[in-house]
């Protein structure tokens, strides 16, 4: 199967459109519907449906998308597996949407002062959705909370972070007493929490919470959960390095969960398709230095053994 008319259709797929793909990829936009024509032709059925405000992949389409991004993302790879010492090319991060602004400062900065031919595309959000694009071969390395092994992924624990209960200090009453709440309290509160698929709630069902259905708010929008913690509709869990605002701030309430602390594992993934180039391997080295410092200063949960300042 022709590279180039596969990559016309994941261009397509992902651009939206025949026009910004064609100028995605500097091909004449009757040249990218010719290579999409010969490859549905080639398939021997439909593969975009085509309408007044734009195309989108039909069920065919879409599998065929899935499919071939990783042997693709692959293939570009071969040449750096080559004996090239020499960090190069471009990489895709996924990350934790709280974790961005903690990173993106190091990444494009440090990182590309040390590596001037390594050239970073950073994206972020809910560790479900940053799992999803992994193992669909939309990235090349990325952070995920509570991440499983699989065949097709491979992870390592990169760190532990507290997991913190949090709100409007007026909900205090809410959950009487100071210090840690047991797990078992978030049955009673009025939450906002992610969806299942995502990391967090995963280590919070391990844990033994059961949020009540009737008090749970399921929000898959950072932006949104910090939003309704504001206007005082209810608590929330996350990392204590997505608290640094809230903690700064004498409106708000922190309290940890469990004892021992309840925490959550921050992993390391990438996809075996990727190859561990020197690309990979620096990115991933400069993760686990920022890890540490951020650990240093606080802003991350230190390492067991470490004591907290």
């Amino acid at each position: 199967m022709d590279q180039t008319r596969l990559r016309s259709l994941l261009a397509i797929a992902e651009h939206g459109g025949f026009g910004r793909a064609a100028a995605a990829l500097g091909l004449a936009q009757p040249s990218l519907s010719r290579q999409v024509a010969l490859l549905e032709q080639e398939i021997g059925r439909p593969l975009l449906y085509r309408h007044g405000r734009g195309t989108r992949l039909t069920e065919d389409g879409q599998r065929l998308v899935d499919a071939a991004r990783p042997l693709l993302a692959a293939l570009a790879n071969l040449p750096a597996v080559l004996n090239d010492p020499v960090p190069r090319g471009q990489m895709t991060l996924g990350v934790p949407t709280f974790m961005s602004v903690h990173l993106a400062e190091s990444i494009f900065g440090e990182l590309r002062l040390r590596h001037p031919q390594l050239h970073i595309r950073l994206v972020d959000g809910f560790s479900g959705f940053i799992n999803q694009w992994l193992t669909e071969g939309r990235l090349d390395v990325a952070i995920l909370y509570d991440s499983q092994r699989s065949r097709a992924i491979l992870a390592e624990v990169l760190a532990e972070e507290d997991l913190l209960l949090f709100a409007r200090r007026r909900r205090a009453r809410d959950l009487p007493g100071e210090g840690p709440a047991p797990v078992s309290a978030l049955a009673r509160l009025d939450l906002v929490l992610p969806d299942r698929q995502h990391g967090l709630r995963r280590a919070l069902q391990r844990a033994g919470a059961r949020p009540d259905p009737a008090l749970l708010l399921e929000v898959d929008s950072l932006t949104a959960i910090r939003a309704l913690v504001e206007r005082g509709i209810g608590w929330s869990v996350l990392p204590r390095a997505a608290l640094t605002r809230e903690a700064a701030d004498r409106r708000y309430i922190l309290r940890g969960l469990g004892t021992p602390p309840l925490r959550a594992r921050l992993m390391v993934a990438v996809s075996p398709a990727r190859g561990m180039t020197p690309a990979l391997r620096a990115v991933m080295a400069h993760l686990h230095v920022m890890v540490a410092r951020l650990q240093e200063q606080g802003i991350m949960t230190p390492p067991a053994d470490v004591p907290q300042r």
